[in-house]
Parts: C-alpha cells; sequence; structure tokens
C-alpha cells in the first residue's frame, strides 16, 4: 500500500510540475501577446495625436491664408480654436514617446518649429489686419521655408511610427497563432490528469461517504451546544443584574442615611461603586441584547425608517435637549426589509455615540441622510464583491470628537475603545459592535470614517428590496 501510494504522489507531482511549466509558458505567451497589442495600441495614438496636429496646423495655415486674401475676421475662427490645442497635443505625443529618444528629439524639433510658424501667423494676421504689406513677400517665404522643416519632421515622426506599427503587428500576430497550440496542449494534458484524478479520488471517496453521518452527528452536538451556550449567555446576564441592583441600593442607603457621618474619602469610594456597579449593569444588560441579536429567529417585514427614526428621536429627545444636540434628517429614508426592534437599537446607537463622543463646548449636529447606490461604487470590501446590488446608503454624519481612519474597522470590535474613548466611563465599547451586528442581520454592512476634531461619518448599507 505504502509503495503504490508512492508511485501516485511521483505521478501527481510529475504531472503537476509539467501542468505548471505548460500553463507558466501559456501565461508568458499571452502576456507578451498583451504586450505587443498596447504596443499596437499605443503607437495608434502616437499616429492618431500626430494626425490631429498636422489638421490643427493646415487649419491654421488656411486661415492665414484666408484672411490676407479676403481680410473676413470670420475665415480666423479655425486659427482661433484649434491653435491653442497643438502644444498641448505635441505635449501629450512626447509624453507617449518618451522611450524613444530619437522620437523626443523630433518630437522637441516639431514643437520648436510649430511654435516658430504659429508665431509667423500671428505676426502675418495682425500685419494683414493692419493693411501692412511691406515686407510680405520675405514673411511669405520664411514661412514656407519652416512649413518644409515641418513636413520632413512629420514625416519622421509618422516614418518611425510606422516601423514600429509594422515590427509590432507582426509579433502580436506571431503570439496569437502560436496561443490556440500551447492552450491545446494544456488543455489535453489536463484532461488526462483530471481522468486519472477522478478515478483515484472515486474510489477514495466511496471510503469517505462512511465518514458523513459520523460528521452530521458532530454538527448536530455543535448546534445543541450553542443553544445551550446562548442560554446560559442569558442566564448569566439576568442573575448579574440582581446583586448588581443590591449593591447600589445599599451604596445609595449609605450615602442617604450615614451622609453626615461619612468623610469625604468614604463618600468618594461610595459614590465609585455606585458609579461602577451602575456601568456593570448597563454592560450586562447590552451584553444580553448583543446575545440576542447573535441568536436571532425573528422574520423581516418591511420596515419604514422614517417612522423608526421617529420614534427613536422621541426616546432620546431628552438626552438631545440636555446637551444641546440638533438631530436633523436631511431627506426622506427608505422602506427596507427588516427588524423594527433591531433598527430601532441601530439608530439609538449610533445617536448615542455621537452625543457621547461629542467636543466640548461644541453643540453636537447629527445629520442623517440617503441616496441609492451599487455594489461596485462601494469601498466596503465586503460588498463591492456584488457588484451589480443595489444598496440603500445611509449616513449618519456628526460633528464630534471623531477618529483616525486606520481604526476604522477596530472601532465595530466588541468592548473595543480608542485612547481618547477610555476616558469616558458612560462608554461600554459595545454600541458599535450591535451596529455592525444588526447591519449583518439585515443582508447589509456598516462602514466609518473619521476626522480627529472635526466628526465621524457611519455608512449604513442596506440592500434594496426586489422592486
Amino acid at each position: 500500500m505504502k509503495f503504490r501510494f508512492q508511485y501516485i504522489y511521483i505521478a501527481f507531482l510529475l504531472s503537476f510540475v509539467i501542468l505548471t511549466v505548460l500553463a507558466v509558458l501559456f501565461y508568458q505567451r499571452l502576456m507578451n501577446t498583451q504586450r505587443y497589442s498596447n504596443a499596437v495600441e499605443h503607437t495608434y495614438e502616437k499616429l492618431y495625436l500626430l494626425s490631429r496636429v498636422d489638421a490643427y496646423m493646415k487649419d491654421a495655415i488656411s486661415s492665414e491664408r484666408g484672411f490676407i486674401l479676403t481680410r473676413d475676421s470670420t475665415v480666423l475662427e479655425p486659427l482661433l480654436s484649434n491653435a491653442p490645442k497643438i502644444n498641448p497635443l505635441i505635449d501629450s505625443l512626447r509624453a507617449l514617446t518618451n522611450d524613444n529618444n530619437r522620437q523626443q528629439i523630433n518630437v522637441n524639433n516639431l514643437k520648436r518649429i510649430v511654435s516658430e510658424r504659429l508665431n509667423q501667423v500671428r505676426t502675418n494676421v495682425n500685419k494683414a489686419a493692419l493693411r501692412e504689406n511691406s515686407s510680405q513677400d520675405i514673411r511669405l517665404l520664411q514661412s514656407k521655408v519652416l512649413m518644409n522643416d515641418y513636413y520632413d519632421v512629420l514625416r519622421k515622426i509618422e516614418s518611425e511610427e510606422r516601423s514600429m506599427l509594422l515590427f509590432r503587428n507582426i509579433q502580436k500576430d506571431s503570439y496569437q497563432a502560436n496561443n490556440p497550440k500551447l492552450l491545446y496542449a494544456i488543455f489535453v494534458f489536463a484532461t488526462v490528469v483530471f481522468v486519472l484524478s477522478f478515478l483515484f479520488i472515486n474510489r477514495e471517496l466511496r471510503k469517505r461517504l462512511s465518514f458523513q453521518q459520523q460528521l452530521q452527528n458532530q454538527v448536530g452536538s455543535l448546534n445543541r451546544a450553542n443553544i445551550e451556550l446562548d442560554q446560559l449567555t442569558n442566564a448569566h446576564s439576568h442573575h448579574l443584574q440582581e446583586p448588581l441592583r443590591k449593591i447600589q441600593t445599599f451604596t445609595t442607603r449609605l450615602l442617604t442615611k450615614q451622609n453626615g457621618n461619612l468623610n469625604e474619602e468614604t463618600r468618594m469610594l461610595l459614590e465609585k461603586i455606585n458609579t461602577t456597579a451602575e456601568h456593570m449593569h448597563g454592560l450586562t444588560a447590552d451584553m444580553a441584547k448583543y446575545s440576542n441579536l447573535i441568536s436571532n429567529r425573528e422574520a423581516a417585514v418591511d420596515v419604514d425608517l422614517n417612522y423608526v427614526l421617529f420614534k427613536v428621536a422621541e426616546q432620546v429627545d431628552a438626552r438631545l435637549t440636555m446637551n444641546h444636540a440638533s438631530l436633523v434628517v436631511a431627506n426622506t429614508l427608505p422602506v427596507v426589509r427588516g427588524i423594527p426592534m433591531q433598527l430601532a437599537i441601530l439608530f439609538e446607537q449610533l445617536i448615542d455615540n455621537s452625543i457621547k463622543f461629542s467636543r466640548r463646548d461644541v453643540p453636537p449636529v447629527i445629520t442623517i441622510t440617503h441616496e441609492e447606490t451599487v455594489g461596485k461604487t462601494i469601498s466596503d470590501k465586503l460588498l463591492s464583491v456584488f457588484g451589480g446590488t443595489l444598496y440603500y446608503k445611509i449616513s449618519v454624519v456628526d460633528n464630534g470628537m471623531g477618529f483616525s481612519n486606520e481604526f476604522a474597522e477596530k472601532i465595530f470590535g466588541i468592548f473595543e475603545k480608542l485612547e481618547t474613548q477610555q476616558l469616558f466611563l458612560n462608554s461600554k465599547g459595545i454600541g458599535l459592535a450591535m451596529v455592525k451586528r444588526i447591519m449583518i442581520n439585515h443582508g447589509g454592512n456598516v462602514s466609518a470614517s473619521g476626522y480627529v476634531g472635526q466628526g465621524a461619518v457611519f455608512y449604513l448599507y442596506f440592500p434594496v428590496p426586489n422592486r
């Protein structure tokens, strides 16, 4: 058995090496084909630019001659509109020929000659407009000499490019002709390897089928364990509430009844105990909420986000007023498929986050906007895979403390806090984790960007229901 498998491993290794070599050869030839195809397109682009330069120059010369003969300013329109385009075209041509020193010299000469000729055109037009005919013959002779030089340089550039075009077309056609043969060889070899592999794998698969039932049993056991773990998490959350309530009750009673007998240090310690217990009380409650979000089994329904946000605004109205905060909904929000209670938690956590991390002496302003977008325009890696999928993009913008964008992913981790957030005792580090969990439950995602000292933006992406 061991001897037989040794031969199989050797055969597989040889097959892999041969297939890899063939694939590499094919890839190299394909890349060469692409390279020469790009080079051909590159050459055509240069020839096109050259033709546009020549066309614009001819327009300028025609305008010059027409104006000298007729003194009609309308014939100058091609000169005025096309002459300014010539130098940018030559600059583009120079950029495209930066790998060819000979062509660079030719293009530089072309630009010099064109500049001189255009200056002559302007001079001749101005003289004609003033009806100054003195030395006109000399100027026209100079223009003719410059145009001869211009056409010589133009022919040199064009001849060089057409020579390269011919060579590149020959190379491209050669690679294109041989690629199918190499591809056919790879296909035949891969087919042989595939058939042999299939026969061997089919035999091994029969042996493995007996393990499938065992795997299914293990999956069932794992699901049951997850359910029990869920129950245990909820039980711990609820059972922790009672001792925390007692701690708060006892410390409050001590502070109330023994207020006159407590020194300042003792009073401060009792207040810290009370505050910490209250923080822990909220933390366990949020943990229970988060656990419920993970094990969510509620059915999705059509939810009007305008109504959800209205109800949330009523709930947080006292906090908004206390912090002099403004909540602005810039446009109408959409109707999505979702779970109303979770969506209420979503907006409540985002508004709470904006208020909590507002800047001192700067009234918080929270602005909510909505637009439609498609997956391919989204920078979010998870959603951009679905290029054609439509999403409702809801942006929640605030003018608070902000954060550095290097922490844009970290802030959505459970119990994750940035350094600036460590100072806030009422920040539990779970709110934004709940936001991300809710968006995942709704088939979307959330991302964020921030500017330190200026504010933050949270982007919510909800899939658009089928219309």
